[in-house]
C-alpha cells in the first residue's frame, strides 16, 4: 500500500504440504487500471501508511521478515513492516521511508539468511533513524514461532555481535533470573529494554593464530563481511610469517648440521639446496612475469611463503618478498612487515572497497583466461595470414574489455567473415561462453528485434564432435560400475541393470579399453570374492568432484568468517569444519594438478571457481565440466525447470477459471485431480512422455468428471476443457524441444559408439544384441513400458529391416515375361460406368 493509501500490489503466498515436509512459493502481482498483472511493483515497505504514522508519532517500528510475522506483530499491538521479494531484497528505497524514526527494532529470523538480512537493513538505516536494535525469537525461527510458544515481545533476545546495544561479553552471558522476572511483567508494546551484564572471563585454550589487535565490535557504518575477509587474510599471513621464519631457521640449522658431516654429504646437501633454491626462484619468476594481480589468494600465500623462506639465501626471493608485501597491502589492505613478521589491517572503509575490487579482479581474470585460450586457437590456424590473425586477436581483446552477449555476437560475426575453420569457430564461441560470458546473457538472433540467451550447453551442442573424449569421461564410471557389479555378484543379486549400464559406458571407449573392461568383467564373474584394483585409478570422477566443488564454495566462506570472528564459540565444530574445507580443497587441487581425463578448459574452469570463492563469490556455474554427459545433465535440469514453469502457469490459469462465482469451491474440491493433471503436463513438457501417452492416462477426463460431479456448470467446464487442450499443446511443444535436445546428445553418443564398435563383429538385425540395444534406447528416451513392449513385439516379427523391401535386388537372371507398362494401364487407364477399374 502506498503512502496515499492506494494499493501498489500484493504478494501471493502458496504453500503445499508433502509427505516429508512442505514447500511454499511467493508471487508478486501489480495492481493496474485493468486488474492484476503478475509482475513486481515499486519498492515500498509493507503497511506504509501505518509506518509513516508511527514515525510521525515517535513510536518504535519493528522490521520483520515476511508478511506473516508483520501480521503477528500487529496482533501484539506493534507497528511493523517488511519488504516484498525475499530476505535479501531490502534496499535503500525501503529504508528512506523510515527516515526520522526514533527507534527501529529488527526481528531477524534465526538462520544465516536472516542474520545477513538484519545486517543489510542496519546498513541502510545508518544515519536515518535514532537507534537500531537487532533481536531474535527466544523459541523457534521467527516472531510467529516466538509468540506461538507463549513468549511476549519483551522476551525477544538480542542477536550477539549484531545488536549495537549489546556487547560481545553480554551476548555471551545468559540472562539472570532477576532480569527474566523483571521483564515478565512489562507490556508488549513497551520498547525493548537495554541489556547489561558483567563481563565473564571464559577459560579458553591458546588460539591457533596470534591475535594482533582487539576484537572488532559492531558498527553500523562498517561492512563486517569485508572486515571478516581481511581478518582472515591477516591471520593467515601472520601464521605464514611465523611458519616461514621457523622454516628458515630450521633450514639454517639443518644446513649447518650437514656441513659438519663429510665432504660428500656436504656437497650433496649444497647441490640439493641449490636445486631447491633454483626451483623456487624459477617458480617466483614465472608468477612474477605472469603478474601478481592474476594470482589467486592461495597462490599469493604460497609465493609469499617461498619468498620468506629463501629470502636470506636468494636475492630474487628477497625481491619477490618485498614486491609481494606491497601487492598484498594494495590488494587486501593487509600490511606485512617483512622484518619483524608483524601483520596489521588497514581501515575498514578501505578494506570494504578492496573486497569489492577483489571480486572484480576474479571476474576479470576469468575473461583473460578465456582470451588466452581464444588467441591460442586463432594463432594455430594455418590458413590465416598474419594480418587476419592480428585483426581477430584485436577483436578478442575488445570482447575482453566488455564481455557481454552483444560483444560476443560481434566477435562471432568477425570470425565468420574469415577463413577460420568451423571447428575452431565453434570452440572460440564455446570458450567465451564457458569461461567469460555469464550464462543467460542476451544476444541478437537472425530475426530482427529478437534476442536469445547465451548458454554453454547450447554452444557445446553446436560443435560437430564432443570436446571431451567420451571414453575418457567414462573410465571412472566404469570402475565404479565394476565395483557395484562385483558386490551384487558376491551376494547373489540381480546384475542385469548393472550390465546394461556397463554396456552403455564401455561402448564409447576405444577398442583397446573395451577389451580391458571386458577382461575385468570376466575375471569378476569367475571370482566375485576376489580383490581387484581399479583399472583407471587416477581418472577424475566428475560427479564426485562437482559435489566437492559446490560443497567447498558453500562452506569455505562460512568457515573463514567464523575464524575471523575468533569468538571461541563451539570450537570443536569450527575445527571440524575447517578440516573438512581443507580436505575438500586438497582434493580439488589434486584433481587439477594430477587428475587424468580432464580437459584443459575444465581445469581453467576449476581454477576460476576457486578464485571466485576466495574473492567472496560462492555461485558455481551450472556447467562445471565440458563433457557431453555433464552438459546433457544440465540441459535435463533446465528442461525440468522450464516444464515446471509451463505447468505452473497453466495451473494458475486453470484455478482462475474455477475461482469464478459460477463454480465456488470447485478448485478446492478437485485439487487432487488438478494436481494429477499438472504432474502429467509437467512430464509432457519435460519430454519424459509423449502426447499420446498423456492422452491415454485420461487425467483430463477424470478432472472434468470431478467438476461435473461437483456441480460446475457446463459453460465453465467447456472453458476448462479448452484450456486443458491449449495447456497440453503448449506442454507438448515444449517437451518436443526438450526431447530434441536430449536426442542430440544421444545421437552424438551413438555416433561415437558406432565408430568404436569392433568391425570384425557386425551385429545382425535379428540378433538378441540388437533387440536388447533397441529396447534400452527406447527406455532411455522416456518411452512408456507399454509402447516399448508393443514396439519390441512388432520388431520380433522382422528378420530384416523394413528398408530391405525397397532395396534393388540386382539384375534379372531371366527374360521379362510381361509387357512394359502393363501395370500402369491397369491402375491409371480407368474405364467409365460399369467398366470402372478396368483398363481400356
Amino acid at each position: 500500500m502506498r503512502a496515499d493509501g492506494s494499493v501498489a500490489g500484493e504478494v501471493v503466498r502458496r504453500e503445499a504440504r508433502f509427505e516429508h515436509g512442505r514447500d511454499k512459493q511467493f508471487r508478486q502481482r501489480r495492481r493496474t487500471e485493468t486488474g492484476w498483472e503478475h509482475n513486481g511493483f515499486e519498492q515500498i515497505p509493507f503497511q506504509l501508511p501505518r509506518v509513516l504514522a508511527a514515525v510521525a508519532a515517535g513510536e518504535p517500528i519493528y522490521i520483520c521478515e515476511g508478511e506473516k510475522d508483520v501480521l503477528t506483530a500487529e496482533a501484539a499491538g506493534l507497528t511493523a513492516t517488511t519488504n516484498a521479494g525475499g530476505a535479501l531484497s531490502w534496499s535503500d528505497e525501503h529504508a528512506k521511508w523510515l527516515a526520522g524514526a526514533g527507534e527501529v527494532v529488527i526481528v531477524a529470523d534465526h538462520d544465516a539468511p536472516g542474520y545477513r538480512r538484519a545486517e543489510k537493513v542496519m546498513d541502510s538505516l545508518a544515519g536515518r533513524v535514532g537507534s537500531v536494535r537487532v533481536l531474535r525469537a527466544a523459541t523457534g525461527k521467527d516472531l510467529t514461532d516466538h509468540i506461538e510458544a507463549g513468549h511476549g515481545i519483551d522476551e525477544l533476545e538480542p542477536v550477539p555481535y549484531l545488536d549495537p546495544h549489546t556487547t560481545s561479553a553480554a551476548a555471551a552471558a545468559p540472562l539472570s533470573a532477576e532480569q527474566i522476572a523483571a521483564s515478565a511483567g512489562r507490556s508488549a508494546a513497551q520498547p525493548i529494554p537495554e541489556l547489561t551484564t558483567a563481563t565473564q572471563e571464559a577459560a579458553m585454550g591458546e588460539p591457533v593464530f596470534t591475535k594482533q589487535d582487539d576484537t572488532l565490535h559492531h558498527d553500523d557504518t562498517v561492512d563486517h563481511l569485508a572486515q571478516h575477509f581481511s581478518r582472515v587474510m591477516q591471520l593467515l599471513m601472520q601464521q605464514i610469517m611465523q611458519f616461514a621464519q621457523q622454516s628458515a631457521e630450521r633450514n639454517r640449522r639443518a644446513r649447518e648440521a650437514k656441513m659438519a658431516d663429510d665432504i660428500a654429504k656436504m656437497r650433496e646437501n649444497q647441490e640439493r639446496h641449490a636445486a631447491e633454491q633454483k626451483a623456487v626462484e624459477t617458480r617466483l619468476a614465472k608468477m612474477r612475469s605472469h603478474g601478481w594481480e592474476r594470482m589467486s589468494r592461495s597462490e599469493i600465500v604460497a609465493a609469499m611463503r617461498d619468498a620468506v623462506v629463501w629470502s636470506e639465501d636468494s636475492d630474487a626471493a628477497k625481491r619477490a618478498m618485498n614486491e609481494l608485501a606491497g601487492h598484498i597491502r594494495g590488494r587486501w589492505g593487509v600490511h606485512v612487515d617483512t622484518g619483524t613478521g608483524h601483520v596489521t589491517v588497514d581501515a575498514p572503509e578501505l578494506v570494504q572497497r578492496l573486497s569489492a575490487s577483489e571480486r572484480d579482479r576474479a571476474a576479470g581474470e576469468r575473461v583473460r583466461t578465456a582470451q588466452d585460450r581464444m588467441v591460442s586457437m586463432i594463432s594455430a590456424e594455418g590458413d590465416l595470414d598474419e594480418t587476419t590473425k592480428a585483426t581477430l586477436i584485436a577483436e578478442v581483446d575488445r570482447w575482453r574489455k566488455n564481455p557481454t552477449g552483444h560483444s560476443l555476437d560481434a566477435l562471432s560475426k568477425k570470425v565468420a567473415e574469415t577463413k577460420v575453420s568451423d571447428r575452431t569457430r565453434a570452440r572460440i564461441r564455446f570458450v567465451a561462453v564457458y569461461l567469460g560470458t555469464p550464462d543467460g546473457a542476451q544476444v541478437p538472433t537472425s530475426e530482427l528485434g529478437t534476442l536469445a540467451q547465451v548458454s554453454a550447453t547450447t554452444e557445446l551442442r553446436r560443435m560437430g564432435e564432443p570436446l571431451v573424449d567420451l571414453g575418457e569421461e567414462a573410465k571412472s564410471r566404469v570402475d565404479a560400475l565394476l565395483v557395484r557389479y562385483q558386490d551384487r555378484l558376491r551376494y547373489g543379486l540381480d546384475v542385469e541393470s548393472i550390465r546394461e549400464q556397463l554396456g552403455q559406458a564401455v561402448a564409447v571407449m576405444t577398442p583397446e579399453d573395451q577389451q580391458i573392461a571386458r577382461d575385468r568383467g570376466t575375471a569378476i564373474r569367475k571370482d566375485p570374492a576376489g580383490q581387484f584394483k581399479p583399472l583407471w585409478p587416477n581418472h577424475v570422477d566428475r560427479e564426485s568432484l562437482a559435489e566437492k566443488v559446490r560443497m567447498y564454495a558453500l562452506l569455505a566462506p562460512q568457515v573463514e568468517a567464523r575464524a575471523a570472528r575468533d569468538d571461541g564459540l563451539d570450537a570443536d565444530w569450527s575445527n571440524q569444519q575447517r578440516d573438512r574445507v581443507a580436505a575438500l580443497r586438497r582434493d580439488i587441487d589434486h584433481a587439477i594438478a594430477k587428475g587424468e581425463g580432464l580437459h584443459d578448459l575444465e581445469k581453467d574452469q576449476l581454477r576460476a571457481v576457486l578464485a571466485d570463492v576466495e574473492a567472496g563469490k560462492t555461485d558455481v556455474p551450472d556447467l562445471l565440466f565440458a563433457d557431453d554427459r555433464s552438459a546433457a545433465a544440465v540441459d535435463r535440469e533446465r528442461a525440468d525447470e522450464i516444464a515446471r514453469g509451463v505447468a505452473g502457469d497453466h495451473r494458475r490459469q486453470l484455478e482462475e477459471l474455477l475461482s469464478t462465482a459460477a463454480a465456488p469451491g470447485a478448485a478446492r474440491d478437485a485439487r487432487e485431480e488438478i494436481a494429477t493433471v499438472v504432474a502429467a503436463q509437467t512430464d509432457l513438457a519435460a519430454g519424459r512422455t509423449s502426447l499420446g501417452d498423456y492422452e491415454e492416462v485420461g487425467s483430463e477426463a477424470k478432472l472434468l468428471a470431478r467438476l461435473s460431479a461437483a456441480g460446475v456448470p457446463e459453460p465453465v467446464r467447456n472453458r476448462v476443457r479448452k484450456h486443458l487442450d491449449r495447456a497440453a499443446s503448449d506442454a507438448a511443444i515444449t517437451g518436443k524441444q526438450s526431447q530434441r535436445i536430449a536426442d542430440k546428445w544421444l545421437d552424438r553418443r551413438d555416433l561415437v559408439a558406432a565408430g568404436r564398435a569392433p568391425a570384425d563383429k557386425p551385429v545382425r538385425y535379428d540378433s538378441p544384441e540388437r533387440r536388447q540395444a533397441t529396447e534400452a534406447h527406447l527406455r532411455s528416451k522416456g518411452v512408456s513400458e507399454g509402447r516399448v513392449a508393443a514396439r519390441m513385439a512388432a520388431d520380433a516379427g522382422h528378420a530384416h529391416p523394413p528398408q530391405a523391401a525397397v532395396r534393388n535386388a540386382g539384375a534379372r537372371k531371366s527374360a521379362r515375361k510381361t509387357t512394359p507398362g502393363q501395370g500402369v494401364r491397369r491402375t491409371q487407364h480407368r474405364g467409365r460406368g460399369d467398366q470402372r477399374g478396368y483398363g481400356r
